[in-house]
Formats: C-alpha cells, structure tokens, sequence
C-alpha cells in the first residue's frame, strides 16, 4: 500500500515558486498559502464569554465589526457575518483548536467546524496586486477604500472568494474553494498578460 501525502491544489503549478507577473509595470508575486487549517467559528458576539474563549484558546480578538479581520502570527480570523467567523491557522493546529474552543465554550451555543479540507488560499502581493485583483473584481481596491484587515466575500472572474488585505495595496489572500484554485490562478496570470 502506498503512504498518503497531502497536496495543495496548486502544487502541480507552484512547484518552483510563485508565479512573477508583470502589472501595468508592477511586479506582482502570485502564490499560494498552502495547507492551512481553517475552523468555521458560530457563537453570539454579545456574549463576552464566548469571545473572551476565543480570545483565550486563539490568541486572537475576535473581530466584531463587519468585513474585518484579527491577523497574528500564523493565525488569522475573518469576519463572515454577525454570529460567523472562520479561523485560519497553521496545517496540523485545527484538532487542537477544535478541542481547545469546545472546552472553553462548554455550556454555550457554539458552532466549531473543521472546512480547510475544502479551501485553500491563494497569495497577490507586489506593487500591481490590487491593479490585478481590480482586473476581476467589483470592490474599490485603493488604499483609501481597503485597508489593512479588511475584508470582503465577493468574485473574481466569477471564483467566489474572501479577499483579505493583509497590507494597503501590496499583500491580499484570496480564499476560494479547492476546485476554483486552478481556474483562478490561471484567469488572474492570463489577465496578467502571462
């Protein structure tokens, strides 16, 4: 029998690196942050007990205004809607951070469910990035509309994905679902004029 080995969906692609692009003369770098865990967070925002556990077990406050984000290191999480949050993390710290936050809610109406399986996140960063993503998208990527730990679920040549800036105008993920990884990846390197 064969041993397993996990995969991104962009290996096949990325296997020497992200792909060097050229944008309105900015250089852009497009990659991928392979094999995050990502944990779907439910809970009630007005209660402090539950923030103050996810806090406590994430290291992260839990960002309550609409389309932001808490970032850390090696950690991240999104605000998806008024009791919604996905956590994203390191590959191999999911079933601890499951187990943690159950402990830590016990008692309260909690949703914590394991979905990185079904995502993965690609990287823009450079110069051009936002004159990339704008290429496809329907948000205002400037640097006065979109700023650092903002974020929107919206398309980009028609890939639903959270779009996260992660710095004013240079370092944005896109998390999409797994089976849209490919297609987006090559829509963004052809509008790219790669």
């Amino acid at each position: 029998m064969s041993e397993m080995t996990l995969q991104s969906p962009l290996a096949p692609i990325l296997g020497a690196g992200p792909r060097a692009l050229q944008v309105d003369g900015h250089a852009v770098a497009l990659g991928e942050c392979p094999l995050m865990d990502m944990l779907n967070l439910r809970g009630n925002p007005q209660d402090a007990a539950f923030a103050v556990a996810v806090a406590s077990v994430t290291g992260l406050e839990l960002p309550l205004q609409a389309n932001t984000a808490t970032l850390g290191r090696g950690r991240t999480l999104l605000w998806l809607g008024p009791d919604e949050w996905m956590l994203q993390c390191e590959l191999g710290q999911a079933a601890a951070l499951e187990k943690a936050l159950r402990a830590a809610t016990a008692g309260q109406h909690v949703s914590i469910v394991e979905v990185g399986h079904g995502f993965t996140t690609l990287s823009v960063q450079g110069p051009g990035a936002g004159a990339l993503l704008s290429r496809g998208c329907p948000l205002d990527l400037h640097a006065r509309a979109f700023q650092t730990g903002q974020l929107a679920q919206t398309h980009i040549a028609r890939a639903n994905a959270i779009v996260l800036c992660r710095q004013t105008g240079t370092d944005y993920t896109l998390t999409v679902r797994r089976s849209f990884a490919d297609y987006l990846f090559r829509w963004l390197s052809a509008a790219a004029g790669a």
